[in-house]
């Protein structure tokens, strides 16, 4: 994908006050963080959604709370709402402060790494991700991960441990991750349930047999 279209189908998830089924934000990734990437986008790939996913790098969560998002409570909300708080803060909308050209070479570098995971975790099928600097004014950038909409399961065939030496794992072989509303789901307590298994195994097989039907040309047959 080229950066207009890119940009293009971002601009209006910038605008959003929180994170979705096919997008999220981060402000900025780092190496210790592949792990988490990867798992993210196997859940993107699992997820019950016929689009390409986005994550955005160089996007924040508002810091201060706005008077424009500021709305009073009456007694009977507080009531119901069960606070003595005397307002509440509907969410701001995200800060797209972006990164720096220097900012960009490193998430090329971190771009190469996730790359070579994801090509040598994966148990069924491999993740098609493209990455992609959106330059938003004369001196800032986003840069995007394109997780694009490819039939299949994506699973580990072994645990990715996070790189802090204390073996703690990120991505749990075997595992299928989904995403739900803005949320990861997988290991621990939050799992797939048995329908999303269902469902994601029951997609794969049916497109394996529907690509299996296809004959090939008579021009190819011919060669």
């Amino acid at each position: 994908m080229t950066e207009q279209e890119v940009y293009r189908k971002i601009r209006p998830l910038l605008e959003n006050v929180n994170e979705g089924l096919y997008w999220d934000f981060k402000k900025t990734l780092h190496e210790n963080q592949i792990p988490d990437i990867v798992k993210d986008i196997l859940a993107f790939s699992n997820s019950e959604n016929d689009r390409d996913s986005y994550i955005i790098v160089g996007v924040s969560e508002p810091k201060t709370k706005s008077s424009e998002n500021k709305i009073p409570l009456s007694t009977e909300d507080r009531r119901r709402l069960n606070t003595d708080a005397n307002y509440i803060y509907l969410p701001g909308k995200w800060d797209v402060h972006g990164l720096s050209a220097e900012d960009i070479d490193k998430m090329k570098q971190f771009s190469a790494k996730l790359t070579e995971k994801l090509s040598s975790y994966m148990l069924i099928s491999h993740p098609q991700c493209e990455y992609v600097p959106v330059q938003i004014n004369a001196s800032r950038w986003l840069y995007v991960i394109v997780i694009k909409h490819t039939p299949g399961v994506f699973i580990s065939k072994e645990d990715l441990l996070y790189p802090y030496g204390d073996h703690k794992v990120a991505v749990k072989q075997g595992v299928l991750y989904i995403r739900i509303a803005d949320t990861t789901l997988g290991a621990r307590t939050d799992v797939a349930s048995a329908t999303e298994h269902i469902r994601v195994w029951k997609k794969y097989i049916t497109w394996l047999e529907n690509a299996s039907h296809l004959e090939p040309t008579e021009e190819v047959q011919n060669g």
